[in-house]
C-alpha cells in the first residue's frame, strides 16, 4: 500500500485535530455523523486517523472533510 504524504485537496497536517463526516440517507430524512479525529496519514482511497486512542482507517468516499 502506498501512503501519500503530499496534501490531497484538504488534507491536515500529520498530527492535526481535524473534523470528518459522512451523510446516511434513514427512511424519511438525511443525518449527518461528526467525528473528531487526529490526521495520521491517508492513501488515495482512505484516511488513516487517531480516534479515541484507537488507528483506524475511513474511506474517503464516505468520510470528507467538515469545516465547522
Amino acid at each position: 500500500m502506498t501512503y501519500i504524504d503530499l496534501p490531497i485537496g484538504l488534507t491536515p497536517r500529520r498530527g492535526a485535530e481535524f473534523h470528518l463526516i459522512r451523510w446516511t440517507r434513514g427512511r424519511e430524512e438525511w443525518t449527518a455523523e461528526t467525528i473528531l479525529a487526529v490526521y495520521i496519514s491517508s492513501t488515495l482511497t482512505e484516511w488513516i486517523v487517531d480516534h479515541h486512542g484507537r488507528r483506524i482507517r475511513l474511506s474517503r468516499q464516505e468520510w470528507l472533510r467538515y469545516l465547522p
